[in-house]
């Protein structure tokens, strides 16, 4: 005679896969976000060193293309115009979004914002002392409402004009050592670092092959 499990007994096995899967599924939703993220980060950064090498081959070495400093209300035009010419023909899918949706100030009036193939959205400020900031915010309603943490959905990028390899994660030609990444007084990569916001983290992905470590200052 086949013995059938009692009420109390499937309530309980029932009660326990609950507290299991309470346990487990954030941490598993977490390490999901964390890959996404960084296979976004990893996209852009290939996608637009291979965009900057088709546009030497078209227009020459990067130090003999059109900059302008910033300054004066055609900011917005200059970027966007600098942008169209030598990144948006070689990058698979690109949209210009409207600034009347951008909240960022600098932004808004110095730069453009670029709604790229996988949906991340990528800013473009003018230049200023040769230097662009482009930051990739991957999760895109950050970007719409304003609420964006650097290291976390908000990462940061630049274009040097005087560096070779021009296009860059920031802080690429100057730091090289990740425990001065992480534990910087200004920008570090580390939880207890509240002062500037985290700038350097980019970088420190990067160095870490674009994976999160694991004393990373976020969960994702």
């Amino acid at each position: 005679m086949k013995r059938a499990f009692t009420l109390a007994e499937v309530l309980i096995t029932l009660g326990i896969i609950g507290v299991v899967a309470a346990l487990t599924i954030p941490t598993l939703m977490s390490n999901h976000r964390a890959t996404v993220t960084m296979q976004k980060l990893k996209k852009f950064y290939s996608s637009m060193s291979q965009a900057q090498l088709m546009a030497i081959n078209d227009y020459g070495e990067v130090q003999n293309w059109d900059f302008v400093e910033s300054g004066g209300e055609s900011n917005n035009a200059i970027v966007l115009n600098w942008f169209n010419k030598y990144f948006k023909p070689y990058l698979n899918s690109t949209e210009i979004i409207d600034k009347k949706v951008i909240k960022d100030d600098e932004i808004k009036d110095a730069g453009i914002a670029v709604k790229m193939g996988d949906g991340s959205i990528a800013t473009f400020t003018s230049f200023s002392g040769g230097y662009m900031h482009i930051s990739l915010y991957t999760n895109p309603k950050t970007f719409y409402n304003d609420t964006a943490t650097e290291g976390k959905d908000r990462f940061l990028f630049g274009f040097n004009q005087s560096n070779a390899s021009a296009f860059e994660v920031y802080g690429q030609t100057s730091w090289k050592d990740i425990n001065q990444l992480k534990y910087n007084g200004w920008g570090g990569c580390y939880k207890e670092n509240t002062a500037n916001g985290h700038p350097l983290c980019t970088r420190l992905l990067q160095m870490n092959n674009w994976t999160v470590p694991k004393d990373y200052p976020y969960r994702f």
